[in-house]
This record gives C-alpha cells, structure tokens and sequence, in this order.
C-alpha cells in the first residue's frame, strides 16, 4: 500500500512538503444523503461527481483529498486501522469524493492496488483553480442533500481548497482540519524561481494512466482567490503538521523544491494557523506527508475534537 500510494502520490508529495478513461459503472443518482452508507455518481449540473457517505449524526465531516487522490485513500491502507473514514464514521456521518481526473489506490472492490486507478467522477476541463473545486464540493453537498454546517478535512493541496470552502460559504462551516496542508506562504518564502517550478508540479501533471487526463491546478490564481478571500471566521480548527519529510534521492528531479520548501515549513504552517482565528498548530510524530495513513488515529483525534463530539 506504501508503494502505491508512492507512486500516486509523487507530486503530491511535493505539494504537501511545500505543498475520457473514468471507471463508474455505477448509476447516476440525484440524491445521496439518506440515512446509512452510500457510494455513487451525483448528478451535479448534468456531469456526475463520485461521493461516498457512512455513518450517522451530525455535524457530518466531509474529507477533501491532496492532488492526485480520490475518496478511497481516506479508506484503503490505513499503518494503523482504523482508517479515518472507518474511524469517523463511529461517532458522526462521513462523506469524501473524488474530484475529477484525481487518481484512486484501491480497485473497484476496495483492495489495495499496486497500480494507481482512474477516478470515478466524470472529466473537466484542466488545469482549473481552488474556486472552481470550492463551487463543485459546494454544489455536490447541495445536490446531494449533504447537511450543514459540516466540518471540513483538508489534506495536502485540499488544505487551500478547504481554506476557500470555509471562507467562501462561512455558514455551511462547523470547523476545520488541516492535513499537512500546502501552505499559501510558499508562495512569500520561496525564491521566486523556485515557486514557478513548484507551481509547475500541479499545472501540467504527467499521468500515470494513458488516456486519463489527471487534475491540474493554476496554483498561482488559487492563491490569489484565497487571498482575495474574506477573513476566516472563527471556528473550531486544528491544523497538523507532519514531523518528518519524505526523503527524495539527490537525483530526483524535484531534489532542490523539496528541500527549499523544507526550509520554509515551519514559518509557512506558523503562518497559516494564524490566518485560522482560534485554530492550533500540532505536529505529529513519526509521520511525514500522508499522516491519514501512518496516524489515521491522530487525525480522527482532531476531527472528533473539532466536532465536540
């Protein structure tokens, strides 16, 4: 499982430490949240969108991956189960879903798979921005009946599009978790040569699927809209750090990004818990970027925190 989500993850990688071919057979439907388990395409404005809820109560937590992973890496591979979406889904509702052209883990039964996996959410037009994935969750959530305010989960690149979720629609928000996000200072810290070239990592994505047009980003305008963005309300939030980076061998070719960003990080995450009125910054140990997979207990920790429940 490791391996796979490595070889998924390789410039999600990046973008946490700084930063058509679908597979859905399954039926479109125009509504997804009734009470018990759920996992479909959602009919959003004539496209389907992949979505998957457990469990029951409220506030319901809604997970939004990193570049290049869809809804199953909340679920699959967990170093120490149960996995987050398991591990919410005992004291609230859960939904996560997968945003078009992101890159699954696990095969259609839910085994770990050593080759990465087309998303099942239709394709869209790339690169896009942080706006157009906040108006997509947010008309998904609407569609389907999903009700607020819920709690929002941002790993790695999801940490800005959480940021603008919560910002953007205030009301929908019971509070915020962040996942080893990418922290919008990069962009400040980082000489500006290096920042392209990490900018670059999300914008013209090499996939890994022939045919499948994996997600792309326009990293700098996301930020603008974030920054553009009125203040965060003050609301329950928690934002973890991973107390390790995943080492890159002197040869590859993102060496010197990684190592840059690396530099920054812990000015750059000081800076984004001060930007979330209330919020605490935690670090955890024995992780580096995927700390839902190696600390899945951490993170449903700060989400149940969170969520008071």
């Amino acid at each position: 499982m490791r391996r796979s989500v490595g070889r998924i993850g390789v410039l999600a990688i990046v973008v946490g430490v700084a930063l058509a071919a679908c597979s859905a057979p399954r039926q479109q439907v125009a509504l997804a949240a009734g009470p018990g388990d759920f996992a479909g395409l959602v009919d959003v404005d004539g496209r389907g969108i992949w979505l998957e809820c457990r469990g029951a109560g409220s506030p319901t937590v809604v997970l939004q991956s990193g570049f290049g992973n869809a809804a199953d890496i909340w679920s699959v591979g967990a170093e120490r189960p149960p996995s987050v979406a398991a591990g919410v889904a005992g004291f609230t509702r859960v939904c996560a879903y997968d945003r078009p052209g992101a890159l699954r883990v696990s095969t259609d039964d839910g085994a770990p798979s050593d080759q990465p996996q087309p998303g099942r959410s239709r394709p869209v037009p790339m690169p896009r921005t942080a706006a157009d994935v906040v108006a997509e969750l947010h008309a998904l959530l609407t569609t389907a009946g999903v009700p607020g305010p819920c709690v929002l989960v941002g790993h790695s690149l999801g940490g800005p599009f959480t940021q603008l979720s919560a910002r953007t629609f205030p009301d929908d928000v019971a509070g915020v978790v962040l996942v080893d996000p990418t922290p919008p200072a990069l962009r400040d810290l980082l000489p500006p040569g290096q920042w392209d070239a990490f900018a670059r990592t999300v914008s013209e994505p090499p996939s890994p699927i022939p045919g499948y047009a994996m997600e792309a980003y326009d990293l700098t305008a996301s930020l603008d809209q974030l920054g553009g963005a009125p203040p965060a309300r003050r609301v329950p939030a928690v934002v973890l750090m991973a107390g390790d980076v995943d080492p890159v061998p002197p040869d590859d070719p993102s060496f010197d990004a990684v190592a840059a960003v690396t530099a920054t990080r812990p000015e750059a995450f000081a800076r984004l818990a001060a930007d979330l009125p209330g919020s605490r910054l935690e670090t955890v140990p024995g992780t580096t970027h995927y700390i839902q997979i190696q600390r899945p207990d951490a993170v449903v920790a700060a989400v149940r925190s969170v969520a008071g429940r």
